[in-house]
């Protein structure tokens, strides 16, 4: 099936939840053509107004998986010391709110496979512990079951991530069908991010979280393309994710495609890039319909799919290993609030 250029159809409208469904306003791209292409039609692209968090430019190169397991680290041996000053210590109180914060900072970096473990280990710790030191009588926060509560949310988001990037059946990776570079193209026409992968506020709680692809606004019922040609290792329901589909492209290249409506297609099955693998919908974790798109690597690290779109991904890799979770440096994502023609 022929593809329209991503170039030609890619729109950025930038907004706080995971579906922009109102206060579009149309961008001046008068210099790009509307084109039709087999089956679709593609429009030029709107954008709306954006959110204050940035992607992460800022956050340094510590994994979330390192910065939680130092946390505990520091968590166990501080309340070893809090017991031998006794249930009155303010030392009790410092030590978990230095955890949770540093818990609730890990929670806003990009996880990768490996991560996993110290995600469990920060659920299971800090619910025993917690039960431990009520029990003690210890000096707590006076809000502490509140806070906890939200860290522990931010937790479980992360596993349910990382559990729907590695999803059963999915772990060994697949050869490549086809000779030459893997280039995955977009997985709708036309196509308007209303959420960038990165850092962002979370449309649910309004917590800073790490948006682990790109949340592509269509409507209900609009068909999602294989990005590239693969096999499927996964099509069922995954948790908020709704219908799920995972596309492994050769090599531990994975496209993932969220909250669809139908499913069109099933495990094991060859699809060819342009193939029609399900319809969007709002299925799961959702606040309306649009398509959750991510892809990850070999090493289960999630990219950002805008940075990669249309380019031969092995001319990538390098850079992409050298910082799992981020997006190559190719400087494609636009100011916010304007277009980009790629």
């Amino acid at each position: 099936m022929h593809r329209v250029p991503f170039a030609w159809f890619v729109a950025f409208a930038v907004c706080g939840g995971a579906s922009c469904q109102t206060g579009r306003r149309s961008a001046t791209w008068d210099d790009v053509p509307e084109v039709t292409a087999v089956g679709h039609r593609v429009a030029r692209p709107a954008v709306s107004a954006s959110v204050p968090v940035q992607p992460d430019e800022a956050v340094d190169d510590v994994s979330a998986g390192l910065l939680i397991d130092r946390a505990l680290s520091g968590f166990t041996n501080d309340r070893a010391r809090a017991r031998q000053q006794g249930p009155g210590s303010s030392l009790w109180q410092r030590t978990w709110l230095q955890t949770l914060d540093a818990i609730n900072d890990a929670v806003t970096r990009a996880p990768i496979a490996s991560d996993l473990g110290a995600f469990v280990r920060a659920r299971v710790t800090l619910d025993v512990e917690l039960v431990n030191d009520q029990r003690r009588g210890v000096l707590l926060p006076s809000d502490l079951e509140e806070r906890l509560a939200r860290t522990l949310l931010g937790v479980d988001e992360s596993v349910q991530e990382l559990r729907a990037a590695n999803a059963p059946g999915t772990l060994a990776s697949t050869p490549r069908l086809v000779d030459g570079d893997l280039v995955l193209r977009a997985p709708l026409s036309p196509m308007v991010v209303s959420s960038r992968f990165g850092r962002r506020q979370d449309p649910f709680t309004g917590a800073v979280r790490y948006h682990s692809g790109v949340d592509l606004d269509a409507d209900e019922g609009a068909a999602i393309y294989a990005a590239a040609s693969g096999i499927v290792v996964y099509a069922g329901l995954q948790g908020g994710y709704g219908r799920y589909i995972v596309v492994d492209h050769g090599g531990g290249v994975r496209s993932h495609y969220a909250h669809c409506s139908k499913i069109n297609t099933a495990v094991g099955a060859l699809v060819i890039e342009g193939d029609v693998v399900g319809f969007v919908g709002s299925t799961g974790r959702s606040t309306g319909p649009h398509l959750h798109f991510s892809v990850t690597d070999d090493l289960g690290a999630f990219l950002d799919p805008m940075a990669i779109l249309d380019l031969p991904f092995d001319s990538l890799k390098d850079q992409v290993a050298s910082k799992p979770g981020r997006a190559p440096s190719t400087d494609r994502t636009p100011p916010e609030g304007q277009p980009s023609r790629l």
